[in-house]
């Protein structure tokens, strides 16, 4: 998903991997069961009620804490992306190898977006765009190759689609 269009999901603070997920669920890994338990204690609405090209937008740092899979799973079983300040090495690559598309973001960005507001992210070129308020930010991109396994769907099918050209 290189351009997300959907409701922005806004979180003032940090977000650890616990609160994404429980930990009661790390020997869970059926995307169909860890996408009801996305933000279960935190916030439930958003595993009933998201869509896919949704975003989660963090003003703090995402996922710290436990480098686990799970939330990123869910992410992506449910189509969201994310905005977010910060986001650690362990996190980075997971949402790398999960296929969640992604910007990390200044404070102006995270400031002009309000929990609700209905934006749209082209992850590819880095532009974000608010329908309600006319904002238009520009964040720093990913690079071009870890946006292509992005864009592939993630770290496996990427490597299924390299050795595919490759006639293997």
């Amino acid at each position: 998903m290189t351009v997300s269009q959907g409701r922005a999901w806004k979180f003032d603070g940090d977000l650890s991997s616990d609160e994404l997920i429980s930990a009661r669920h790390v020997f869970e890994f059926d995307e169909k069961m860890l996408r009801k338990h996305l933000l279960e204690e935190v916030r439930p609405e958003v595993a009933r009620d998201a869509q896919p090209g949704d975003l989660l937008v963090c003003a703090g740092a995402f996922a710290h804490g436990s480098n686990h899979s799970h939330p990123f799973i869910a992410m992506k079983a449910l189509g969201l992306g994310l905005l977010t300040r910060s986001l650690s090495r362990g996190p980075f690559r997971l949402a790398i190898f999960f296929g969640i598309p992604f910007l990390i973001v200044g404070d102006d960005v995270l400031q002009s977006i309000a929990d609700g507001d209905r934006i749209d992210v082209d992850f590819a070129t880095g532009v974000i765009t608010s329908e309600a308020t006319g904002m238009r930010h520009q964040a720093e991109r990913l690079s071009p190759f870890l946006q292509e396994i992005v864009d592939a769907g993630g770290g496996l099918e990427h490597g299924r689609r390299q050795l595919a050209q490759r006639g293997g």
